[in-house]
């Protein structure tokens, strides 16, 4: 049976070369981020998941608040420390369903891109629910599962549909944890966007092997998933399907 973690320490050494921290899409998120989490000076934010520090880093020095990451991969982090030349953000290896942080002690929690690395939703909404200060907000970067079985991923790596049925939720699911956790209201807002230049570049990021379905599959899959993908992509340049993500953010604010 195919173990649904993927090895972060692995992942770590390619992560942020597969996710340039410059990229356009990335500014628009960091400004839409900061917005609806009205962060600010004086402002707490904890980064849930926040492996490299690709969000915290650009979020703290945007809005001046003070940050914390928190990621269970003791590689992820070091690379998160090394990146944070400055010391802005506080760095802790943590479990987003135990959390060991102060009750009522932040004012936006971000999840982006994690949702389905976690055991049990309810659990660790519960524990951001009574980490955030009352007004809080928690705001949830991710794919759903009705997103991403249209994508690339899922189209020509096959085993890929099997794994993340296991692990993605729908967004009427997390809505109702999201309820049941207590927090009032919850909004959802589906977005679109193109994430790389060209098909190529697109390729270039599936060799590496960085989005964590793939490290789940075999070897085997992965090179005849590869191979189905190469030929598509490079015989249909015009399809810019291939370039393009679609996500949902949740917002889910604590009563107060």
């Amino acid at each position: 049976m195919i173990e649904d973690k993927a090895d972060y320490s692995e992942i770590a050494e390619v992560y942020d070369d597969a996710r340039p921290s410059d990229a356009p899409h990335l500014a628009w998120w960091f400004a839409k981020i900061a917005g609806v989490g009205r962060l600010g000076p004086g402002k707490r934010l904890i980064d849930l998941g926040c492996g490299t520090g690709r969000w915290t880093i650009p979020l703290a020095k945007r809005t001046g608040c003070e940050a914390v990451g928190v990621d269970n991969s003791k590689e992820m982090l070091a690379k998160a420390r090394e990146k944070d030349r400055e010391g802005q953000v506080t760095w802790v290896l943590g479990d987003v369903e135990r959390l060991e942080v102060e009750p009522e002690s932040f004012d936006c929690a971000l999840m982006s891109l994690m949702m389905h690395h976690l055991e049990d939703h309810g659990a660790a909404f519960r524990e951001v629910f009574a980490a955030l200060r009352p007004g809080g907000a928690l705001l949830i970067r991710q794919g759903t599962l009705a997103q991403i079985l249209r994508d690339p991923v899922h189209r020509f790596f096959p085993e890929a549909v099997a794994i993340d049925r296991r692990r993605t939720p729908f967004r009427s699911e997390v809505e109702w944890w999201l309820q049941e956790a207590g927090f009032d209201p919850v909004e959802a807002e589906e977005f679109k966007q193109t994430s790389y230049p060209s098909n190529e570049r697109f390729l270039k990021e599936m060799r590496l092997r960085v989005c964590s379905v793939l490290r789940l599959m075999s070897d085997e899959a992965f090179e005849a998933g590869l191979r189905r993908l190469t030929r598509y992509a490079r015989t249909h340049p015009e399809d810019s399907s291939l370039r393009q993500d679609l996500f949902t953010l949740f917002t889910a604010r604590r009563p107060g």
